[in-house]
């Protein structure tokens, strides 16, 4: 039995490493957050949980900025501040729903290692590895190297490398990767295909907009 339960933790801890989404941790776990004096809302201390978010910057959001450690954004209006939904994740945004589709998008932010072309393929491989429409754009905002991803098909929504995935057709992602002294920051919008063309102008505003923390 000791063996049996060493070979999954040994399992476990491989595949947190190496194959899962930075976003969905095996046991997800929401991100507690605290009241600001301005009204705002920031990580509560203590609040990370999992491998990768146990290092993870804290971030704050008001007066219509998503502050991390290191980078700034500026929030579209009409995007919806909700607690995070993972322990992986610091930030998450619903997209409301556009006429005609079932869903709201949803948006994250988070961080953590790995490189910037097997985070793609991760994403890539969501959509069967083959994306019924596809683009890659690398773009220099702010003296930031950005990575900006545009996938579109059926969707592989697995929320943690054990959970159940539900395939869901007519989605699309828009994603960014933000390498900033040795860390990359993952801005990931996936939702109905409507829904993300309502919001693809406010997600590009929303990358144009990030900046360095001075």
């Amino acid at each position: 039995m000791r063996i049996c339960l060493m070979s999954w933790l040994m399992l476990a801890i491989s595949l947190a490493g190496c194959g899962a989404d930075p976003e969905t941790p095996a046991k997800p776990t929401a991100v507690a957050t605290e009241a600001t004096p301005s009204g705002g809302t920031k990580a509560a201390p203590g609040a990370a949980n999992g491998l990768e978010a146990a290092n993870s910057p804290a971030f704050e959001q008001r007066d219509g900025k998503l502050t991390l450690d290191k980078l700034i954004f500026a929030v579209p209006e009409g995007w919806q501040s909700k607690p995070a939904s993972s322990g992986f994740v610091l930030a998450e945004f619903v997209l409301p729903k556009a006429d005609g589709d079932d869903a709201d998008g949803r948006l994250t932010v988070s961080v953590a290692g790995g490189s910037i072309e097997a985070n793609i393929d991760r994403w890539r491989d969501q959509f069967g590895g083959k994306p019924e429409q596809a683009s890659e754009e690398r773009k220099e905002i702010s003296g930031l190297e950005v990575e900006l991803v545009d996938f579109a098909g059926e969707f592989n929504d697995q929320r943690g490398p054990f959970a159940p995935a539900t395939k869901r057709s007519g989605y699309r992602m828009l994603a960014a990767v933000i390498p900033v002294d040795g860390e990359l920051h993952f801005v990931k919008a996936v939702g109905p295909r409507a829904t993300m063309a309502a919001h693809a102008d406010r997600f590009q505003q929303f990358i144009g907009s990030a900046a360095r923390k001075k």
